[in-house]
């Protein structure tokens, strides 16, 4: 199945379930760090990103990682290109941004984007930023999807969450967290998320970073009939996606 084929399986599917339950929604999440599309080879292949999403049919995908019009990913606009070949809606935060050259954070939808806020966090070795984004699912309803990517060193961390905690206690439900937080839930900052989020807990215990622990994390802030999430492996980054599904009633 080619990536066209499948994101339009994807929207068959997402119809299907949308319908099946009076007042319910179900929505396939994924969290992605595409690592600007170098994988585990070595070599850099946005089409083997975006067959990694297509095969997995998400409603909702957060990217951290990209890169646009940088040289070491061939000048292209990853976030316009990804957006084509999966036939989905797109929005995007540059944590760096050096007149055209940006790299960050991106949300690509199945929903339209109505609208969309950026949160710059700072950072020691390169700024970070928060992307919120708001998705119109159905006619009268809306999901707040947010996507951020904490530094890695501690130091950055600690002044970066009480950023986006501000942020987050601000949102109304239903809203999904998601993104690459360089922390497990062990961590005393990730546990503060729990007196309002609910992690979605991982099916299959695997690392989500190559050679690293379990550092890619979904998140919700209203009650769920159903939710679970998987890492499903892949030599397509360096770190693995994370795809969650959730079901919740109106």
């Amino acid at each position: 199945m080619s990536v066209n084929d499948s994101a339009k399986a994807g929207r068959y599917i997402n119809r299907k379930a949308v319908n099946a339950m009076d007042a319910s929604i179900f929505m396939r999440v994924m969290t992605y760090g595409m690592h600007h599309g170098k994988g585990m080879d070595g070599k850099k292949s946005l089409h083997r990103i975006a067959e990694e999403i297509a095969k997995a049919h998400p409603d909702i995908v957060a990217l951290q990682g990209m890169d646009r019009f940088l040289p070491r990913s061939g000048f292209q606009d990853q976030l316009k290109r990804l957006a084509n070949l999966l036939g989905m809606y797109a929005c995007f935060s540059p944590s760096v941004n050096l007149l055209i050259i940006q790299y960050g954070n991106a949300i690509l939808s199945r929903y339209p984007i109505i609208s969309k806020e950026i949160q710059y966090i700072g950072g020691s070795k390169e700024r970070r930023s928060i992307l919120i984004a708001r998705l119109q699912f159905n006619e009268s309803n809306t999901v707040t999807v947010i996507n951020t990517h904490l530094g890695v060193h501690a130091k950055e961390r600690i002044k970066q969450f009480p950023i986006l905690w501000d942020a987050l206690v601000k949102l109304e439900q239903p809203a999904i967290l998601a993104g690459d937080f360089n922390m497990e839930m062990d961590d005393p900052l990730m546990k503060q998320l729990n007196s309002r989020w609910q992690k979605i807990a991982l099916q299959n215990k695997l690392p989500t970073l190559d050679k690293g622990g379990e550092i890619d994390h979904i998140f919700v802030n209203m009650p769920t009939e159903q939710a679970f999430a998987k890492v499903a492996p892949s030599d397509a980054s360096d770190h693995e996606p994370v795809i969650a599904e959730l079901r919740w009633r109106l």
